[in-house]
């Protein structure tokens, strides 16, 4: 029963993981997932990461189990079996040229990077980029003192640039969505500061 329940557990919990893995490559990036209005099947980024933190734990968990039951077994097959010696030294190089070369960016692993990164520069420019994690979840006016601006400023520029404040109290998230345009967009035209760039 406990080598049944375990053995279902790595599969189910794997694939798991290999579904949130393949959402949060294509996902975008973490400063910027956690304010934008991207989802897919009805989660936001958070949720994907926290669904691949889990299953990520639970793998492991079932994992040690796994090898805890069945340690006899792959010590005998370690010891005894000799074709089994290349197979296992290949695994090891694998893993190992995976690990350092993800590191160092080695061919494939470094194009894979460079295609992740591609998804997630773009994300950036749809999106913007927020001063913090959870930013838009805070009314807007806090979010520019936060940043060093003039709050009545920045309500005037929103104003010039037909962007209707509801409330003193409106979050940057719910300011984006009334008035149908991104939080990053937001964030440039509140800024006092003089030098803004163009996040459309």
């Amino acid at each position: 029963m406990l080598k049944k329940t375990t053995s279902l557990t790595l599969a189910l919990s794997g694939l798991v993981m290999l579904v949130t893995s393949i959402v949060l490559y294509f996902s975008p990036a973490g400063q910027v997932g956690h304010f934008c209005p991207w989802s897919f099947w009805h989660l936001s980024r958070h949720h994907w990461g926290a669904l691949h933190l889990n299953s990520g734990l639970l793998f492991c968990l079932a994992m040690i189990v796994h090898v805890w039951l069945n340690f006899r077994l792959l010590a005998a097959y370690v010891k005894r079996q000799k074709k089994g010696r290349p197979a296992i030294a290949v695994s090891l190089i694998l893993t190992l040229y995976v690990c350092v070369g993800g590191y160092f960016e080695l061919s494939p692993m470094g194009e894979f990077l460079d295609f992740a990164r591609s998804f997630k520069m773009a994300s950036i420019q749809k999106y913007g980029s927020p001063p913090y994690g959870t930013a838009a979840r805070y009314p807007a006016l806090h979010i520019a003192r936060y940043m060093g601006w003039d709050p009545q400023k920045s309500r005037e520029q929103l104003s010039q640039n037909s962007i209707i404040l509801a409330a003193p109290d409106q979050s940057l998230w719910d300011l984006a969505q009334k008035n149908h345009t991104s939080i990053g967009r937001l964030l440039d035209i509140m800024c006092t500061h003089g030098d803004k760039g163009d996040l459309k």
